[in-house]
C-alpha cells in the first residue's frame, strides 16, 4: 500500500477514535499553503511581469478556454470552454471586416472569402460567445462591452502597455491594433520589422545626416540596442562575446571610437558613420554578411496617423458576443491558446486609479486588495507586503454553486474519465514569503502543501509517495572546443594538460560510449538517461495528434539506432525498430576502448600527443559552486573514461569541474574551457526548428562556435521516401530555418520534416561536438492533506492542475493528524 493511502487510512482511524481539532470558532474548510520567494506586486492584466504576479493573476482571472483532460488513462486531452461558450471562425460570412480592418479592396475581400474551403478556413475573424452570469467580485455584469471597454485601456495610446505587445504584433495581433496603439506618433522602430529601409537607395542626405529617401523622417544606428534581427540581442553584445573571431576589430574600432553612443545605444546615421559601419560589415567575414546587410541594424522614425478604435478589429456583436479580427490569418487551435487568458479589467476602477501628469499614462489597477478586482474563482482578502497573500473563494464567480451547508462548490462542465469533476475545492490559498530552509521546516510541521527541495535533498524521498517529477524538454549535454590553436592556448594558460585531444572525433565518440548513463544519473535524484538531443516531450502536430512525439516518430527513432549502431529485423537481436530504439543505452565499452586505441595512435602521428602522458581538462560545469552531486557526476566520468583509455597509450584522463561561472555556456567557444556542461531545452511544440539552437548564430549563442561554421558548412540530405528520392544540399544554417516560416519546406508535409530533422540529428550526434547525458526534471513534494487528479503526468494538462486538486483533509482534519504525529511529517 502506498504511503499516502496508509496516511489516509490513519486518518480513518484517528476519527474514530474520536480525536478532533478544536475550531475556536473558526470555520473549516480547504486550505491551500504555498510559499515564494519575492510576493507578487502587480497583476494588472496589462502590466504583469513576473511569475510571481502572473501565479497570483491565475487564481483572480480565468479564460475563455483552457486545456484539461479527458482520458487520463490515454493521455486524451480536450479543450474546455470557461468564460466562452464558442469559438467560431466567421471569416467566411465577414467579408467587410477584411476591408475595414485589414484593409483589403471590396474586390480582394470576396476573392478572399471564395477561396475559403472546409479543410482551407479563412482563419482572420473570430467569433465568440460569453458564457450567462459572468460576473465581478461585487456582482456587477461582465458582458462584451466588459471586453471592448478593457480593449480600448490595453491599447490606450497614451499608456503605451506592457502587455499590449501581444496584442499589436505576433501571430495573434488584432488588425488595426498597432496603428492605434502608435496613433498620432513619430516612433523609432526597429526596422527589422517596420522594413522602412530596404537599401542604401532609400535614404539621402540631409546636412550630412541620413534621412528616409521619401519622408524624410530619420533614421539611427543600433549599437547597444536589441534587435529583432539578433534575436532581441544588441550588436554590442556580440561584439563582446566574439571579437576579432567574429569581427574585423581594426574595422570596429574605427567605426565605434569614430562616434558618440547615446545612452539608449544609438549613434546618429551621419555620412561617416554609415560609411564605418558598412565598411565593418564588409570587412568581418567571419560573421557571414557584406555592407547591404547594414539596414538590419537601423532603427527608423515612422509616422502612424491619427487612428481611432473604430480601426481596430475588436468589436461587440451583442451583449454576450464579439469578434476578434486578426492582423493576419491563425488556425483555430494557435486562436485557442491566444484565448487562454483574457485583457479583461474592471473599467471604472481602473480609471480611478490613473495618473496622467507623467509623459505616459500610468494607473495602480491590480497592487493591492483595493485596487484590484477579481473575474476568477478566487478573490484577494489580505495582502502584507513582503510576507503574506491571502485569498479567498469569490462568491460571485460563475462556477460556484452553494450547497445544503452554505459552503461554495464547484463542478466541472466537462467530463474527466466519463464524469464531470469537483474543481476549485480549495477554499482559501495562503502565500507566504519564505526562504528555502523555512519553507522545508513548515512544510514537514504540515504548514505547506508544497516544497520543492533542493537537488542535494531529493535523495532523502527518491521513494516517497509524496515526490512528482515532472519530466523537462532539457538534455545536459558535455559541449566542446575542438579549435586546436584554442586547446594549445588552454593546455599552455588556462590550467589543462593535452586538451588537444578533443580535436580527435575518435576520442570524443569513445567519450560517448564509454559513459554508463544509467549509472550516472544515480548520482543525482531525478536525472533520467539520455542518448538523443530531443526527448519524448517533443511534439510536432500535437493539436491534431496527441501521440505526434518526433522521439517516437520512425525517423528520429531510426537515427539513434543508426548512431549506436543497432540494428533490427530477422535475423538479428531485435525484431522491430521500436525494439531496437528501447534496448539502447548508449554505452558500448569495447568499442570505446578500440576507438580511444585508435585516437592515441593517430594523435601521436600528428605530432599532438606523446604516447603515455596523462590528460587534464577542466571542465565549466555549473552557474553555482560545485555540489556534491556535482562531484559525484564527474567522479562517474572519469571513471568511465579511465576504463576506456586503459591500454590505449593514454594513461590516465582528469576532468576537474569548474563553477561560479556566471557565463559557462560562451566561456567554452571563447576559449576559456575545453569542455562545458549544459543543456538546451524548451519549445516543446516546434521540434522543426530545434536545429537553429545549434546552428544559427544570428539567433542563438552557439556552444559549438569554436568546432565549427554551420553558416558554410554544408549538408546533403538524402532519402527515399513513398518510393521517390530526396535529395538536397543547404548549409546547416539554412537546414535549421528551412522547415519553418518562410523556409524552403516549410511546408512540405510532416513525414518529409521528419526525416530531414532526423538526418540532421544524426549527421549532428556523429561529429561529437556534443554528447547527451540525461535529461532533466522538475521535482516537488506535495503534501499529504492534499492529491492531484492523476498521478500521471501529461504536457498538456500536468497532473491536471490546481482546478481538479483534492483535499484529502479538511484544515481540521489535518490539524488533527499533524498533531497526533507529534507534530512533523515523515516524507520520505
Amino acid at each position: 500500500m502506498k504511503k499516502r493511502n496508509v496516511m489516509l487510512a490513519g486518518l480513518s482511524a484517528l476519527l474514530a477514535t474520536g480525536l478532533t481539532a478544536c475550531g475556536g470558532g473558526r470555520t473549516d474548510g480547504y486550505t491551500y499553503r504555498s510559499y515564494t520567494s519575492a510576493l507578487a506586486s502587480n497583476w494588472n492584466p496589462h502590466a504583469w511581469e513576473t511569475n510571481a504576479d502572473q501565479g497570483v493573476l491565475s487564481y483572480l482571472s480565468e479564460g475563455f478556454v483552457s486545456l484539461q483532460p479527458k482520458d487520463t488513462a490515454s493521455g486524451v486531452y480536450q479543450w474546455a470552454y470557461d468564460m466562452a461558450t464558442s469559438v467560431e471562425d466567421v471569416t467566411a460570412s465577414c467579408a467587410n471586416d477584411l476591408v475595414r480592418f485589414n484593409g483589403l479592396s471590396e474586390a480582394q475581400a470576396a476573392a478572399y472569402v471564395a477561396a475559403i474551403k472546409e479543410d482551407n478556413p479563412g482563419q482572420i475573424v473570430y467569433e465568440v460567445k460569453l458564457r450567462d452570469g459572468l460576473k465581478w467580485e461585487d456582482g456587477t455584469p461582465i458582458n462584451a462591452d466588459s471586453f471592448i471597454e478593457s480593449g480600448k485601456l490595453l491599447l490606450d495610446p497614451a499608456m503605451k502597455n506592457y502587455r499590449a505587445n501581444l496584442f499589436i504584433s505576433g501571430e495573434s495581433a488584432i488588425a488595426g491594433a498597432k496603428g492605434h496603439y502608435y496613433s498620432n506618433a513619430i516612433e523609432y522602430l526597429d526596422n527589422g520589422t517596420e522594413e522602412a529601409i530596404a537599401s542604401l537607395a532609400d535614404l539621402k542626405l540631409e546636412n550630412g545626416v541620413y534621412v528616409n529617401a521619401t519622408t524624410g523622417l530619420g533614421v539611427k544606428i543600433a549599437v547597444d540596442a536589441p534587435l529583432a534581427y539578433l534575436s532581441g540581442k544588441t550588436l554590442m553584445d556580440y561584439v563582446k562575446k566574439y571579437g576579432d573571431e567574429a569581427f574585423n576589430m581594426d574595422a570596429w574600432n574605427k567605426f565605434y571610437n569614430g562616434t558618440t553612443v547615446d545612452k539608449e545605444g544609438f549613434v546618429p546615421a551621419n555620412e561617416t558613420n554609415i560609411a564605418n559601419f558598412r565598411a565593418l560589415l564588409d570587412a568581418s567575414t567571419d560573421w557571414g554578411e557584406s555592407a547591404d546587410y547594414f539596414v538590419n541594424y537601423l532603427y527608423a522614425e515612422v509616422k502612424f496617423p491619427e487612428m481611432g478604435w473604430e480601426t481596430v478589429g475588436l468589436y461587440k456583436v451583442d451583449e454576450s458576443t464579439f469578434r476578434y479580427v486578426l492582423a493576419t490569418p491563425l488556425d483555430w487551435s494557435s486562436m485557442m491558446v491566444s484565448l487562454m487568458d483574457t485583457w479583461l479589467v474592471e473599467p471604472t476602477l481602473y480609471n480611478s486609479l490613473k495618473d496622467e501628469s507623467g509623459k505616459l499614462t500610468t494607473t495602480t489597477y491590480g497592487t493591492s486588495v483595493n485596487t484590484t478586482k477579481s473575474y476568477g474563482p478566487y478573490k484577494l482578502k489580505t495582502v502584507e507586503a513582503s510576507k503574506q497573500m491571502v485569498l479567498v473563494q469569490n462568491e460571485n464567480w460563475w462556477g460556484y454553486e452553494t450547497n445544503s451547508d452554505g459552503k461554495l462548490v464547484s463542478t466541472t462542465l466537462f467530463e474527466v474519465d466519463g464524469a464531470r469533476r469537483r474543481q476549485y475545492q480549495a477554499t482559501s490559498i495562503v502565500i507566504d514569503v519564505l526562504e528555502d530552509a523555512a519553507a522545508k521546516q513548515k512544510f514537514l510541521a504540515g504548514e505547506l502543501s508544497e516544497y520543492s527541495p533542493t537537488s542535494s535533498e531529493l535523495k532523502d524521498y527518491t521513494l516517497s509517495d509524496a515526490l512528482y517529477q515532472v519530466d523537462e524538454t532539457y538534455t545536459l549535454s558535455l559541449f566542446f572546443n575542438t579549435n586546436l590553436e584554442a586547446l594549445k592556448e588552454m593546455d599552455k594558460s588556462k590550467g589543462n594538460v593535452n586538451s588537444v585531444v578533443l580535436t580527435n572525433a575518435k576520442f570524443r565518440k569513445a567519450m560517448s560510449l564509454a559513459i554508463d548513463r544509467a549509472e550516472y544519473v544515480t548520482a543525482t535524484p531525478a536525472y533520467k538517461p539520455a542518448y538523443s538531443l530531443m526527448n519524448d516531450l517533443y511534439y510536432y502536430d500535437v493539436w491534431n495528434d496527441p501521440t505526434s512525439s518526433y522521439r517516437r516518430s520512425e525517423p528520429a527513432m531510426q537515427a539513434i539506432c543508426n548512431l549506436y549502431g543497432v540494428e533490427y529485423g530477422a535475423g538479428k537481436a531485435y525484431e522491430t525498430l521500436e525494439e531496437a530504439y528501447k534496448s539502447i543505452n548508449g554505452r558500448n565499452i569495447t568499442e570505446a576502448k578500440a576507438l580511444m586505441a585508435e585516437a592515441c595512435t593517430e594523435l601521436v602521428e600528428a605530432g599532438l600527443f606523446t604516447r603515455g602522458e596523462e590528460i587534464k581538462i577542466r571542465v565549466a560545469f555549473a552557474q553555482g559552486s560545485i555540489q556534491s552531486d556535482e562531484e559525484a557526476q564527474i567522479a562517474l566520468i572519469n571513471k568511465y573514461l579511465n576504463e576506456a583509455v586503459a591500454g590505449s597509450g593514454f594513461r590516465k584522463v582528469t576532468l576537474e569541474p569548474v563553477g561560479n561561472l556566471p557565463d559557462r555556456y560562451n566561456a567554452v567557444p571563447a576559449g576559456e574551457y575545453a569542455i562545458g556542461y549544459g543543456a538546451w531545452g524548451g519549445a516543446a511544440f516546434y521540434p522543426f526548428r530545434n536545429f537553429q539552437v545549434y546552428c544559427d548564430s544570428t539567433l542563438y549563442d552557439l556552444n559549438e562556435a569554436a568546432c565549427w561554421t554551420p553558416a558554410s558548412e554544408k549538408l546533403k540530405i538524402t532519402f527515399e521516401y513513398n518510393g521517390e528520392t530526396f535529395e538536397d544540399e543547404l548549409t546547416w544554417k539554412e537546414w535549421s530555418g528551412a522547415l519553418i516560416g518562410n523556409g524552403k519546406y516549410a511546408n512540405a508535409s510532416n513525414e518529409i520534416k521528419l526525416r530531414i530533422t532526423a538526418f540532421m540529428e544524426e549527421a549532428f550526434l556523429e561529429k561529437y561536438y556534443r554528447i547527451p547525458l540525461c535529461g532533466t526534471t522538475a521535482a516537488f513534494l506535495l503534501g499529504y492533506q492534499v492529491s492531484y487528479y492523476t498521478e500521471t503526468y501529461n504536457i498538456m494538462y500536468d497532473f491536471g492542475g490546481f482546478r481538479l486538486l483534492k483535499f484529502n483533509y479538511t484544515d481540521f482534519e489535518w490539524e488533527a493528524f499533524v498533531k497526533e504525529n507529534g507534530g512533523q511529517i515523515d516524507y520520505r
